[in-house]
């Protein structure tokens, strides 16, 4: 049984959305190009190193469960204020870390800053479903993926500069003050959530709603084309610094320039999606998005095996993925949270599932030997269950 939705007729202030829906992705990777320098600054294998990134996604994880019962109990903006509160201390935190040479708060705090982070991409298509109806919504929330081209690419590029003129500790400074910008904008929402659920909180009722979502095949199809779509994004992130710059010898300057590469795939592939939900169903612009994906993955390990330059090996080939990979992940979204009985908790459980798969996609990468033939190589992993899932969903 599916719920019955009344829309709200105010119009969502697009900029606060892009910031928001991009809160945690910018978190997740800014500091990515100074992985190196942490790594040896800690004295630590580089294995540990990712551990930095593992835990931020196990975070960001856990968080995603935490904001659909908060929501409709308090409310989403309440919700979207805990998390910036909740991703600023742990900023702090992990600035202590780095000042006291302590890695294990880092990990710690790590966590903590996904948790909080967390709650954007969840809480913004929460309400963009709510406020909009289904078609509209899914071409809103293409427009919005133009915030996972445009401020992950730029936090890249930044952290990369950051990293080089002022240290790697200056990257968590400048997640500190994405949260308090955050912090100061967020009143400008309006309210979506017109009715609190008083029993929102309650473990009966949490077991009894989320088993329910956790039982459709559709959400958790829903879950898992999302998930690939975070986990070409993370293992690429995770990855590319020790390939690029300690194998291929970038500088971590050079590297975060190159970040902008993958992102004009992100920025067509946001565009074309919009565009293309004005006249083609949800699931015919899901194949567009899985031809071109596996178009790229076909490129990154041609590319890789013939030993072009890594400009070309590596980030071209993400570009062409990324553009595929747009696709997927904002109509998959908005068509396994059409199924769901509760939107809130439904949007949770896809957010849940995608990110788990990534933090445990991350994590067995990490028993590989770091090597460029081994991105193309998950990538392929990756697609198999993509196509899979999108059976599912149809």
């Amino acid at each position: 049984m599916q719920q019955t939705i009344t829309y709200s007729h105010k119009e969502l202030p697009i900029f606060i959305l892009l910031l928001l829906i991009s809160f945690a992705s910018v978190n997740a990777v800014l500091f990515t190009p100074a992985l190196p320098n942490m790594v040896d600054y800690f004295g630590i294998s580089e294995s540990a190193g990712q551990l930095s990134v593992t835990t931020f996604l196990a975070g960001y994880a856990i968080g995603q469960l935490l904001y659909g019962p908060l929501s409709n109990r308090y409310g989403r903006k309440c919700a979207i204020y805990i998390g910036v509160v909740i991703q600023i201390f742990s900023s702090l935190f992990c600035i202590t870390a780095g000042l006291f040479h302590n890695y294990a708060l880092l990990v710690v705090a790590r966590f903590f800053l996904a948790v909080g982070a967390g709650g954007g991409l969840k809480i913004t298509i929460t309400m963009v479903n709510e406020t909009y109806p289904p078609q509209i919504a899914s071409q809103k929330i293409s427009l919005l993926m133009l915030a996972f081209a445009i401020t992950p690419g730029l936090g890249v590029a930044l952290g990369g500069v950051l990293n080089s003129y002022f240290g790697w500790l200056s990257c968590f400074y400048a997640c500190c003050v994405y949260g308090l910008l955050l912090l100061g904008l967020i009143s400008q929402l309006p309210e979506t959530q017109f009715l609190r659920n008083l029993s929102a909180l309650k473990p009966r009722y949490l077991v009894k709603v989320y088993a329910h979502e956790f039982s459709n095949a559709k959400i958790i199809a829903g879950g898992f084309l999302v998930g690939m779509c975070s986990c070409f994004i993370y293992l690429f992130a995770t990855l590319s610094p020790f390939i690029a710059i300690n194998q291929a010898g970038m500088s971590s300057v050079d590297y975060g320039f190159a970040n902008l590469i993958p992102m004009v795939g992100l920025a067509l592939g946001s565009l074309i999606s919009a565009k293309l939900t004005k006249y083609f169903p949800v699931l015919s612009i899901l194949k567009i998005g899985i031809t071109i994906t596996i178009l790229g993955v076909v490129l990154a390990g041609f590319f890789t095996y013939v030993q072009y330059p890594i400009l070309i090996s590596l980030f071209v080939p993400m570009m062409i993925i990324n553009m595929g990979e747009v696709m997927i992940l904002a109509n998959a979204s908005s068509r396994a949270i059409c199924f769901a009985q509760d939107k809130a908790h439904g949007a949770s459980v896809i957010n849940f599932i995608a990110i788990t798969l990534a933090t445990i996609t991350v994590l067995s990468a990490g028993t590989f030997n770091i090597t460029a033939i081994v991105l193309p190589g998950l990538y392929a992993i990756l697609c198999i269950i993509t196509m899979i899932m999108y059976g599912v969903l149809k």
